[in-house]
C-alpha cells in the first residue's frame, strides 16, 4: 500500500495576490462595477438588477478602503444572559468606556450577502477582490478558514505555552499580520466547536480592524438554526449585524444551472446491470498504462484510506467517503489530491441517512472549490433529483425539512453537480492545495 503524507497546515488555500497600493478614482476602469458592465457588454454575464446592486455596494466599498488603514476599537456586542457572566465580566463591561465609538463610525462596514444558489453573490465577490489593490486580502472557503484556524490554536497551545493565557488573541494577531481584508465564501456554521468560539474570534478579528465580505445562503439570524447549544452562538448574530451591511439577493435565476453549454456524460445509473462494467472501462481508460492500488493519506496524523487510486484519479462508494466519521479536513485532503474523483452507489437519500446527506454536501462543496472533477453513479435520474427522497419523506414534515441546515444546501448542491458535469467546469485547470501533485488528465476523458 503506498502512504501519502499530506502536511497539512491549512495556512493558504488560497493565495493574496500582490500589488502596490494605488488611491482610485471613480472614473477608473478597474473598479468592481465597471468591471461587472464591460462583462456584460462582452456577453460575459447577463445583465441583472439585483446583480448590478451588490456590485455598486461593493463598489463602494472598494472606494472606501482605498485609504484604510486597520486600527485597534473596541466594539460592544450583545453578550450572553447575566445568569451567565462572572461578577468579574459585569464590572468591567460597567467600566468600559465609549471613547471609540467615532473610530468605529469611520471604519467602513463590511458587507455580509447572503441569496440562493447560482445568483453570482460568489462570483461578484471575485470580482471585488480581484480588484483590490493591496496584497493584505484573502479569498478562503469559510470552512476551510476554521479549520485553520483551529489549526493554528493546536500549533500555538502546542509548541508554545507562554501564549496560552490570550492565545485566540495570538492566533487572531497572526492572521491580521498577513491580511486584513477577508472574503468569505459559502458563510455557514455546521460545526458545534465553530459554534462556541466564533463570536469570540470575530469580536477579536473586528477589534483589531479587520473587514469582511461574506457570501452565504443563509441570513445571519438562520445560522446554526436548531443547532447544539445554540444559545452560545446567539450573540454571535448581533455582532454581524453591527459590523456589516447584509444584503439579500434576493435572486430567483441559477445562472449556473442556464450558463453551460453542453455536457458529457460523468452521471451514471446505478440501477443499470451495465453501470458496472461501463465505470470499469472508463477508469482504465483514465488510468492506462497504470495500475490502480490502495494508498494511505496521513492528515496531521490521522489516516484516510483511498481504496483504489491511481495516475490522480480516486474511486470510492457513497458508504466509504460519507458513512465515516470523516470532516472537513479529510475531503479537503482527498479533494486537494487528486483531480478527479469517482464516487459510487449513491443510493436514494432518506432522513435516516441525514449525517451521510450532510457528509455528501461538505464533500461535494470541497470537490467544487478544488476545480475536482467528479464521476457519480447513482440510484435516480439526475442529479437535480438526488435529494427528492428525501425531501418528499412521508415520514418528514415540511416544517421539520425547513429547519434542517442540510436543507439549505440542497440546492447549492445541485447548482454545483449541474456545473460540475458541463465542459467549462471540466476545462478549468485542478486547484491544488499542495505541491508535488499529478498532472490533470481529465482531458483524456473528452
Amino acid at each position: 500500500m503506498n502512504r501519502i503524507v499530506l502536511s497539512y497546515s491549512f495556512r493558504r488555500l488560497w493565495f493574496s495576490v500582490n500589488h502596490n497600493r494605488t488611491i482610485y478614482t471613480a472614473q477608473n476602469e478597474s473598479s468592481p462595477l465597471q468591471i461587472y458592465r464591460n462583462k456584460i457588454k462582452a456577453y460575459e454575464l447577463r445583465s441583472d438588477p439585483r446583480q448590478e446592486k451588490l456590485m455598486s455596494m461593493l463598489d463602494k466599498l472598494y472606494y472606501d478602503l482605498q485609504t484604510y488603514e486597520p486600527q485597534t476599537t473596541h466594539i460592544e456586542t450583545a453578550t450572553l444572559p447575566d445568569k451567565n457572566k462572572t461578577l468579574f465580566s459585569k464590572l468591567t463591561n460597567a467600566f468600559k468606556t465609549s471613547n471609540t465609538k467615532n473610530d468605529f463610525v469611520k471604519r467602513p462596514k463590511s458587507l455580509y450577502i447572503y441569496g440562493g444558489a447560482g445568483c453570482g453573490k460568489s462570483l461578484l465577490m471575485d470580482v471585488f477582490f480581484e480588484c483590490m489593490p493591496i496584497k493584505e486580502k484573502r479569498r478562503v472557503h469559510f470552512n476551510s478558514f476554521m479549520l485553520e484556524f483551529h489549526n493554528r490554536m493546536h500549533r500555538l497551545r502546542s509548541n508554545n505555552a507562554a501564549v496560552s493565557d490570550d492565545l485566540l488573541g495570538s492566533v487572531v494577531e497572526e492572521i491580521l499580520n498577513e491580511v486584513w481584508l477577508l472574503c468569505f465564501d459559502e458563510f455557514m456554521v455546521l460545526d458545534i466547536g465553530d459554534a462556541m468560539i466564533i463570536k469570540r474570534l470575530f469580536e477579536h478579528l473586528f477589534a483589531k480592524g479587520m473587514i469582511m465580505v461574506a457570501t452565504s445562503n443563509r441570513p445571519p439570524d438562520d445560522l446554526y438554526y436548531r443547532g447544539i447549544n445554540r444559545e452560545y452562538f446567539i450573540p454571535f448574530i448581533p455582532l454581524l449585524h453591527k459590523m456589516c451591511t447584509v444584503h439579500n439577493m434576493d435572486s430567483s435565476t441559477d445562472y449556473r444551472l442556464i450558463g453551460t453549454q453542453g455536457h458529457v456524460q460523468t452521471v451514471f445509473d446505478a440501477r443499470r446491470p451495465e453501470t458496472a462494467s461501463e465505470l470499469d472501462a472508463l477508469c482504465k481508460r483514465l488510468t492506462s498504462p497504470f495500475k490502480p492500488e490502495s494508498a494511505t493519506l496521513d492528515i496531521n496524523g490521522r489516516n484516510i484510506t483511498v481504496p483504489w487510486q491511481a495516475r490522480g484519479i480516486a474511486k470510492f462508494s457513497f458508504d466509504e467517503l460519507c458513512r465515516h466519521e470523516y470532516f472537513s479536513a479529510d475531503y479537503i485532503a482527498i479533494a486537494s489530491t487528486y483531480h478527479t474523483l469517482i464516487l459510487t452507489d449513491i443510493p436514494k437519500l432518506n432522513i435516516e441517512q441525514r449525517d451521510r446527506v450532510r457528509r455528501f454536501i461538505i464533500l461535494v462543496d470541497e470537490l467544487y472549490n478544488h476545480n475536482t472533477k467528479l464521476i457519480l453513479s447513482m440510484s435516480v435520474d439526475t442529479v437535480k433529483d438526488i435529494f427528492n427522497p428525501l425531501k418528499n419523506d412521508p415520514n418528514l414534515k415540511r416544517e421539520d425539512l425547513l429547519t434542517m441546515d442540510e436543507f439549505h444546501s440542497f440546492d447549492r448542491t445541485i447548482s454545483r453537480l449541474v456545473e460540475m458535469q458541463s465542459k467549462e467546469y471540466l476545462a478549468k485547470p485542478k486547484r491544488f492545495s499542495n505541491q508535488n501533485k499529478s498532472p490533470d488528465e481529465w482531458s483524456q476523458l473528452q
